[in-house]
C-alpha cells in the first residue's frame, strides 16, 4: 500500500518530535552540524510521489517542512515568503527541511495528534506555494525604489477594510518609458469586490510619485481568473519577499 492510499497528501500536517538538522560553519571555520527537534510538520512532497512511496519503505525519500506558531504573518499569500495556514501556523521559505522513509509517515499516522489534509482551497494554495518558491525572478535595480514604494503603499493600505478583501498584490513593470510604467493586479475572492479593490489600487497607484513610475493597468481578478502567464511575470506587492541592499534599492526575491 502507497502513502497516497494512506491518505497522506501534499500538505498533510503531522505532530511527532522529529530531527530538524541543518549544517553551519563552527567556531572552528569548519562545517558544523546545528541539531534541534520540532514538533510541527507538514508534507511538502507531491501526491503523484506519495502515490508511489510504499508505506512500508525506510529510504527516507518524503520531504517535511517544519510549521512555526511564533510571530505568524497577518497575510495569506501565494508569493509571500511565508505560507499561513488555517489554523494560524505558517511554513517559510528558506527554513530548513528534513526527509523521512514512508515508514516514518505511516508510524506518526498511529499516533494521538493524527495527520490532517488541508482542505481543497488551501491545498491548491499551499502546492502553488511551493511552486512559486523556486525559479522566481530578480526586480531590476533600477526598478527598485518604484517596487519599495509600492509595497510600502500596499502595506499601509491593508489596514482598511478593502484591503481585507484582497489575497495577493501582482506588480508588473515596463521600464521602455521614462517614467517607467506600472501595473496592479488585487487577487480577490468575490466577484463582487471588484469595484471596491480596483479603487483601493487606484488609490495606491496615485500615491506613488511621478518621478518612480506611473500606474498604468489596474485589474481586481478573482483567483479563478488569474492566468499562469500573470502569475509567472509578476512581481507580489509584499515587502518580505525583498532583499534590500544598503544603496536602498531592491536585489533579489
Amino acid at each position: 500500500m502507497t502513502l497516497y492510499d494512506d491518505g497522506w497528501r501534499q500538505g498533510s500536517r503531522l505532530t511527532v518530535a522529529l530531527p530538524l538538522d541543518a549544517v553551519v560553519t563552527g567556531a572552528a571555520g569548519q562545517p558544523e552540524r546545528r541539531q534541534s527537534e520540532h514538533d510541527h510538520w507538514i508534507v511538502a512532497t507531491q501526491d503523484c510521489d506519495l502515490d508511489f512511496a510504499d508505506s512500508t519503505s525506510n529510504e527516507p525519500t518524503i520531504e517535511l517542512r517544519p510549521i512555526f506558531y511564533s510571530a505568524p504573518p497577518t497575510e495569506q499569500g501565494i508569493r509571500s515568503a511565508k505560507f499561513l495556514l488555517p489554523d494560524g501556523g505558517y511554513a517559510v521559505a528558506l527554513s530548513p527541511r528534513t526527509h523521512v522513509s514512508p515508514a516514518v509517515l505511516d508510524m506518526a499516522r498511529q499516533q494521538p495528534h493524527r495527520p490532517t489534509a488541508l482542505s481543497g482551497t488551501w491545498a491548491v494554495a499551499f502546492k502553488t506555494w511551493l511552486g512559486l518558491r523556486y525559479n522566481r525572478p530578480a526586480i531590476p535595480p533600477e526598478l527598485g525604489d518604484l517596487a519599495r514604494r509600492i509595497t510600502e503603499e500596499v502595506k499601509r493600505k491593508r489596514r482598511r477594510h478593502t484591503g481585507g478583501l484582497v489575497r495577493d498584490v501582482f506588480m508588473q513593470f515596463d521600464n521602455a518609458l521614462t517614467p517607467p510604467r506600472f501595473s496592479l493586479y488585487g487577487v480577490i475572492e468575490r466577484l463582487d469586490d471588484e469595484g471596491l479593490v480596483r479603487e483601493w489600487l487606484a488609490d495606491i497607484a496615485q500615491s506613488i510619485p511621478h518621478h518612480l513610475g506611473l500606474g498604468d493597468v489596474i485589474e481586481a481578478p478573482t483567483a479563478d481568473q488569474v492566468s499562469l502567464t500573470l502569475v509567472e511575470t509578476s512581481y507580489a506587492a509584499d515587502a518580505t519577499q525583498l532583499t534590500w541592499g544598503q544603496s536602498g534599492t531592491a536585489g533579489t526575491w
